[in-house]
């Protein structure tokens, strides 16, 4: 394979947004949860969080985490991710900002874009993972966490539209497995490509 200087990549500083975006977004996320005594993960949906006082603690952690997956999608050429499958992740992450943006309180608009994120997203991490240069163990990952993610949310979906229901199970739950399992692939390819001196060739 043709090596490519740095000169020609992205630097390898945007990276470090897929590890610190999820880290902050889960962190806002149970710091909500501990200043909200009404929250209960066995009936309410996470996007509950964002209409209440301390809501701006939802809705930013998403909003931050949606801007700095752009700038590590961005990065993602350093390991030559196809240019199509990170139009796919910056379409995820700007709807996981309009997340933020627009509240429960949107009804179906917030509704839309939370479903091309939780979908959208662990789609092209699989294609990435087939495609990309990345170490083997991390894309076994990418295929098997994400495909698990994308079975979560459909039982997330179930919840919403009343044709799943589990015992003292709310949305939430599913909502957040699904967060961490892509949190979980997107700080240890961030980790990757930052810490990867030199990079190929991108895919055309």
């Amino acid at each position: 394979m043709e090596r490519v200087s740095d000169n020609h990549m992205p630097p390898r500083s945007l990276a470090l947004g897929g590890v610190i975006g999820p880290v902050i977004t889960i962190l806002f996320i149970l710091i909500d949860v501990a200043v909200s005594p009404w929250f209960s993960w066995s009936r309410n949906a996470l996007s509950d969080l964002g209409v209440h006082p301390y809501g701006y603690l939802f809705n930013s952690g998403l909003i931050i985490e949606g801007v700095l997956n752009i700038a590590f999608v961005i990065s993602l050429k350093r390991i030559r991710t196809a240019g199509y499958v990170q139009a796919l992740m910056i379409v995820s992450g700007l709807a996981l900002a309009l997340v933020g943006v627009f509240n429960e309180h949107f009804g179906y608009l917030h509704l839309i874009f939370a479903l091309i994120y939780f979908v959208l997203f662990p789609i092209s991490i699989i294609i990435a993972s087939v495609r990309a240069s990345l170490p083997a163990w991390i894309r076994v990952y990418g295929i098997a966490g994400s495909a698990a993610a994308l079975a979560v949310i459909v039982i997330g979906i179930g919840f919403v539209f009343h044709f799943v229901t589990i015992k003292n199970v709310g949305l939430a739950v599913p909502e957040f497995i699904e967060a961490v399992l892509l949190a979980a692939w997107s700080i240890s390819a961030g980790s990757i490509v930052y810490l990867k001196r030199g990079s190929y060739g991108s895919e055309r």
